[in-house]
């Protein structure tokens, strides 16, 4: 019997140990897994996103960076709004009540780049509303790595591709072809621009020598005397002007000729209102419609008259279309042209005188 007793006793020592060590275990997994302790007391509250975003259950949650509860669950929300498709429980202690307000903001933080997603709550601010268990925390989606991954992957691509075409353009320019090819080994342009830098070196020892053109303007002191020259003169134009002296000076300073151009245009104005008014005879010949009607009719008679003139009408359409009167004139004026020559070879012919006596 003692035996037996010994056993059992050592047995439910062994019992023993291995529940304690199991409850110590549980809670080691407990506190690793973000709870915050057996007897802390929670709230729940509630967050929607368009994507869960790698959170899982028992994700942690924390308040500006401290951890201060766990996602307990992540489901399917009822709304059909897809910016709401996620619904997140919110296990947090109820010590952090009063700093979780109206304007915080919950959004997925990552460990690292690649680490665990945990759910990140902003600080309300002091004149905001706390929000009730049972409420809903405003939430803010950041770029989703994937996307950034996949985004980075076609930049990737995009380089690869334009390290390819460089490279392919490098190989063409090595090997003297297209336009940056013959830039860079073309020996004719090589030689055309040692020529060119050969001639500008020439012009520019030329120039410093005071040859040609451009060298005497820079080295020639005859051009900056006379530089010098004209405007002493110029200043003393502009002297004698300014104190009044000459023809341009009386122009601008002496106010008689701005008081004749002012009175002739006020008479030029007056010419003008009277012609508008139709006064004197530039008004009449303006404005009065009996001289229009008089020069019209004239006009219209003078076109009569050169209708009936090409229709050969009248003496004056005689004289223009009939060529009986052209041939007749041309006829005595032959007559006359043989009369004189027959004059000039016999003029004793005409100018005889017979005397008859009875």
């Amino acid at each position: 019997m003692p035996q037996r007793e010994r056993v059992k006793w050592a047995q439910l020592r062994v019992g023993i140990l291995v529940i304690v060590s199991l409850i110590l275990f549980a809670i080691a997994v407990f506190f690793i897994g973000g709870q915050a302790g057996f007897f802390t007391r929670h709230y729940t509250l509630k967050a929607y996103l368009s994507s869960a975003g790698g959170l899982r259950n028992g994700a942690e949650v924390r308040l500006a960076g401290i951890s201060v509860g766990n996602i307990s669950k992540i489901r399917i929300s009822p709304y059909s709004d897809p910016k709401r498709a996620v619904q997140l429980d919110l296990k947090i202690a109820r010590e952090y009540q009063e700093q979780i307000r109206e304007d915080s903001v919950a959004t997925i933080e990552t460990v690292g780049l690649l680490g665990d997603s945990y759910l990140n709550v902003s600080r309300g601010t002091p004149g905001q509303e706390v929000i009730p268990p049972g409420g809903a925390v405003k939430t803010s989606e950041k770029a989703d790595i994937g996307a950034v991954v996949q985004n980075t992957n076609d930049v990737i691509l995009n380089l690869r591709a334009l390290s390819s075409q460089l490279e392919a353009i490098t190989t063409q320019i090595q090997a003297g072809k297209g336009s940056m090819g013959k830039l860079i080994y073309d020996q004719t342009l090589y030689n055309k621009l040692n020529a060119s830098a050969d001639s500008v070196q020439k012009m520019m020892d030329q120039v410093q020598h005071g040859e040609g053109t451009i060298g005497k303007l820079m080295y020639d002191e005859t051009i900056y005397n006379r530089t010098v020259a004209t405007l002493d003169r110029l200043n003393q134009v502009i002297d004698e002007v300014q104190h009044g002296k000459g023809s341009l000076a009386k122009f601008i300073s002496d106010p008689s000729v701005y008081n004749n151009l002012n009175r002739l245009m006020t008479e030029s104005n007056l010419l003008i209102d009277n012609i508008n008014q139709g006064h004197g005879s530039l008004g009449k010949l303006a404005k009065d419609e009996e001289l229009y009607n008089h020069l019209n009719d004239t006009f219209t008679r003078l076109d009569t008259i050169a209708t009936r003139m090409e229709q050969g009408q009248g003496t004056l359409g005689k004289l223009s279309t009939d060529p009986t009167l052209f041939n007749n004139l041309s006829a005595s004026s032959q007559s006359l042209k043989e009369f004189f020559a027959d004059f000039r070879k016999n003029p004793k012919k005409y100018l005889s005188i017979k005397f008859h006596i009875f």
